[in-house]
């Protein structure tokens, strides 16, 4: 994918003869560059002449390497089969074998291939392009076009940390990554009861849509009617504090109680309030537990994993107390996929994708953003600490 701030350079490098028609002035005398469209934009001639690179230029992107991140769901990976998934920019490469998980980059050394896209046999991973083997540390075993080279050639796959946890595969491309992978304290509960849906892909950076999440004055305006209505759109202060390593806050809610959850709540009244938990722990996890007035409870998990700078791949559960079926289930569910189907383009539309790493970058406000901002100091502390140069 290319990003925003490299749309101007490709689309003008894909334009027959644009190279002819871009002049550069001499160093120091400033950039006069035109292209048939017209004179560049702001941020294409930035980008012409400091191309912006987050691996190079932004910190917390770097500080993400040394941070746990799920690539797969627990259930997805059989044993002696092999998922794939992405995490900054990497392919990674996640196989079960004798009941453990275990993850690598997902490149043979010979030609660069998918592993992946192989198979598993005599406990070891086949590359489909040319046979080669590995076993389950990721050293080479076999190479079937010179087998007198078996055991000679000293390569192997890169192999990466890997732990399972609340569900979810977690990697780390760190050898000593920073704390453990977060969990959810309801996930071993025999009350509640789990669904797991797949994950979904956002074409916007990891902090951006956790930002989202917790974002409570966007809710009259993106989730009307739903989450919220316009003429009650003040937020009222609410605490935000740093506990054993978690962002938490809370809240309570008045919202509407439809028929279906005043069936399946055994509440009557038309509204109720709803007192919301939050633990939030950087860099991408946000648990959510929903307490109503009777007691029942409604857990929601989401865990934002960095596929590049401007993506992000998105690991979720919901649980509930008070579900008895499967369309119970299905219900919530649904109700959750309204909100992220709304929330997508709003969220998509953020610019620039890559959230800046420079607190005043952008605009804030007391109390309707006193969870953004908590965040991104915790956020940028860390990576300070993590990457220092």
């Amino acid at each position: 994918m290319v990003t925003l701030l490299s749309r101007g350079r490709a689309a003008l490098a894909g334009r027959p003869g644009a190279n002819s028609t871009v002049t550069t002035a001499p160093a120091g005398i400033g950039r006069t560059d035109r292209h048939e469209g017209g004179p560049l934009t702001t941020v294409e001639a930035r980008e012409t002449v400091d191309p912006f690179i987050p691996e190079r230029d932004s910190r917390w992107y770097r500080a993400m390497r040394h941070f746990w991140h799920p690539v797969a769901y627990s259930k997805d990976v059989a044993e002696d089969q092999m998922v794939s998934g992405r995490l900054l920019g990497e392919r990674i490469l996640v196989v079960r074998h004798q009941g453990e998980v275990r993850a690598f980059m997902d490149v043979c050394r010979h030609k660069g291939a998918a592993p992946s896209l192989g198979w598993v046999e005599n406990g070891c991973i086949n590359c489909p392009y040319h046979g080669w083997a590995y076993d389950m540390d990721g050293t080479l075993v076999s190479i079937p076009s010179r087998p007198e080279l078996n055991g000679v050639l000293q390569v192997g796959l890169v192999r990466y940390l890997c732990r399972e946890s609340s569900g979810m595969v977690w990697v780390s491309l760190t050898d000593e990554p920073w704390g453990d992978p977060p969990g959810i304290p309801e996930w071993d509960d025999p009350i509640m009861r789990w669904q797991t849906p797949p994950s979904y892909d956002w074409a916007t950076s990891s902090p951006r849509r956790l930002e989202n999440f917790v974002d409570f004055s966007h809710f009259p305006f993106v989730h009307e009617n739903v989450l919220g209505t316009r003429d009650k759109a003040q937020i009222e202060e609410h605490d935000v504090w740093r506990e054993d390593g978690a962002l938490r806050f809370d809240k309570v809610f008045v919202e509407p109680n439809v028929d279906r959850m005043k069936e399946m709540l055994g509440i009557d009244e038309d509204t109720m309030s709803v007192r919301n938990w939050y633990q939030l722990t950087v860099p991408g996890s946000i648990s959510l537990v929903r307490t109503f007035p009777n007691g029942k409870r409604y857990a929601l998990y989401m865990v934002t994993a960095p596929t590049g700078p401007a993506t992000c791949r998105n690991f979720w559960h919901i649980g509930a107390d008070f579900t008895s079926t499967s369309d119970d289930m299905d219900f919530l569910l649904e109700f959750e996929y309204m909100v992220l189907d709304q929330d997508q383009p709003v969220v998509e539309s953020q610019w620039p994708e890559h959230l800046p790493d420079r607190l005043s970058a952008e605009t804030y406000v007391k109390v309707a953003d006193d969870i953004t901002l908590a965040y991104r100091k915790w956020l940028f502390e860390l990576a300070e600490e993590l990457e220092p140069n």
